[in-house]
């Protein structure tokens, strides 16, 4: 996945990609040298994106808050000491719950915002909101966003596009959300084709601003 990305940064000079997991870093690190060098440079420029915080995309159910703690200790610690970055937002796109005492947890850890996109992987209940404040058992808030495409691996096609537009319930107060693209479902991020059919799609719809994975 980051060979690829890589790849394609250098032909794409818009093109910017996102990754969590400290755990992905420390492996590519370990294994792959020559390749983490380069991403890091790709960092320092802005273009490759740290996100999470954590060592991995824990579950959020099981754990005790006593490991959630160190999710996040030990992830963030490694993204300081080795990406000379601190994310600001928890990435958990594909756990499948969340505990009440999670906002609490991720604003003391000094998280601003949190995204997951597993609340649609329902087929009786829809949720009422994308963009909201979720409020902790403790009152603790923390904005948080639910991308309106329903999906973690779309390939930015029209249709999903103006799905996501049509599907997002919360435009009273933001004008924006989050399409997350690429294949994510077991790796290999985003591909030539799609980054090709972003561009032709802006020369033939309305204004918007450059799509950023």
């Amino acid at each position: 996945t980051v060979s690829n990305v890589l790849a394609l940064m250098d032909e794409d000079p818009d093109f910017t990609y996102a990754m969590s997991s400290a755990q992905q870093y420390a492996w590519l690190e370990e294994e792959h040298p020559d390749l983490f060098a380069r991403m890091k440079r790709r960092i320092e420029e802005g273009r490759f994106i740290p996100v999470g915080g954590m060592w991995v995309e824990s579950d959020n159910m099981i754990p005790s808050g006593e490991s959630l703690v160190r999710q996040i200790t030990f992830g963030r610690r490694y993204f300081k000491e080795h990406l000379g970055v601190t994310p600001r937002g928890i990435w958990l796109p594909d756990s499948f719950g969340y505990t009440g005492s999670w906002p609490q947890i991720a604003r003391r850890a000094g998280f601003d915002w949190f995204l997951t996109q597993k609340i649609s992987w329902n087929d009786t209940t829809k949720f009422p909101h994308h963009s909201f404040m979720w409020e902790g058992i403790d009152g603790t808030r923390i904005l948080t966003h639910f991308p309106p495409s329903d999906t973690y691996c779309s390939s930015m096609s029209m249709r999903e596009l103006m799905y996501s537009q049509r599907n997002f319930l919360d435009k009273d107060l933001s004008r924006n959300a989050i399409l997350l693209y690429g294949f994510g479902d077991g790796g290999g991020g985003p591909t030539r084709e799609m980054t090709a059919r972003i561009r032709r799609d802006h020369c033939t719809v309305p204004p918007s601003p450059p799509s950023r994975t």
